[in-house]
């Protein structure tokens, strides 16, 4: 009797060890069903653990299945509750954003939700809307105007258009920055010159592809990452988001082209890196050309990419 209560206890243990979910974390979620486009989106989830301690929990988001997603490490704070957010400029420019979340437990051992599908819809003030409505920015102009006045024109010969300084205004994370001011000389004449293609107010939005090449067959085979990012250009200033994580590249619009570089942190699939940005814009199509390079010794290696955005 004794020996048959055993095994039957074995085999208990053993279906229940076989059981689905057993010894892995638990997600209790509340999908989210819309979000404002331009606007910060929280995310919480409940994640716990009978069997052992839940080490990490990490939200996965992406504008459509097909794309690499993005990812953002929650923090705990305590009671099993886990949260982050996904930054305003990463919602839109598209109608919809998915998401799912991952934890893992001190022993390894993982548990996903289903992707989530959130509606994404017009905010009261589009992030394409902050700078033309900035009150900064216009009295900075006004100020350059007032402080900046052409000279007269001689009166035996008449110009065909003056000269303005209009200051270049920078918009980074809602706030407002005056750099320096740049001149602009056109003539009424046609001809060479492409005036009319010089875009100075609009914005884009489109793909990337950025991979990177290792210097040294140990470390590894090339690593490529895609996804969307957005083209801003305000008062001949240009911001690019979206390419590497939550960094934004600034720079100035010369013309019809402009270039941007600086030191990138390092990221789950690249190195902390130097990358460099060459960018033209033409009518409705904005095109930017990737190089750069890792700045970490234990990881050498260039990078090669490109991002195709056309005018919203």
């Amino acid at each position: 009797m004794n020996l048959k209560t055993r095994m039957m206890g074995i085999g208990l243990a053993a279906v229940l060890l076989a059981g689905p979910g057993w010894g892995v974390p638990t997600i209790v979620h509340d999908p989210i069903q819309m979000a404002k486009k331009g606007e910060p989106m929280g995310v919480r989830a409940t994640v716990r653990d009978a069997a052992a301690r839940v080490d990490s929990a990490t939200l996965f988001y992406a504008p459509s299945r097909g794309m690499t997603p993005f990812r953002v490490e929650l923090s705990s704070s305590g009671a099993g509750m886990w949260y982050g957010t996904i930054p305003g400029h990463m919602i839109g420019p598209g109608t919809q954003l998915l998401y799912y979340i991952q934890a893992e437990n001190a022993d390894g051992e993982t548990a996903e939700t289903d992707w989530h599908t959130v509606t994404v819809v017009e905010s009261g003030l589009a992030p394409e809307q902050i700078p033309s409505a900035s009150a900064v920015a216009q009295e900075a102009q006004r100020r350059a105007a007032s402080e900046s006045k052409p000279p007269p024109a001689p009166p035996e010969v008449k110009p065909s258009r003056n000269r303005y300084l209009i200051p270049a205004a920078i918009i980074a994370g809602g706030a407002v920055a005056v750099g320096g001011a740049y001149a602009i000389a056109e003539s009424d004449s046609g001809g060479g010159g492409g005036g009319s293609d010089v875009v100075t107010n609009a914005n884009f939005g489109g793909t990337y592809s950025v991979c990177f090449e290792p210097t040294a067959v140990s470390n590894g085979l090339t690593n490529c990452d895609n996804g969307m990012a957005n083209v801003y250009v305000r008062n001949g200033s240009v911001e690019v988001i979206g390419l590497w994580e939550s960094e934004i590249f600034t720079s100035t619009l010369n013309g019809s082209v402009f270039s941007a570089s600086q030191t990138v942190p390092a990221t789950a699939r690249f190195p902390e890196s130097y990358l460099i940005l060459s960018g033209e814009i033409r009518d409705t199509a904005c095109t930017v050309t990737v190089n750069g390079y890792s700045r970490d010794a234990a990881e050498p290696g260039s990078y090669s990419g490109r991002l195709d955005a056309t005018r919203r």
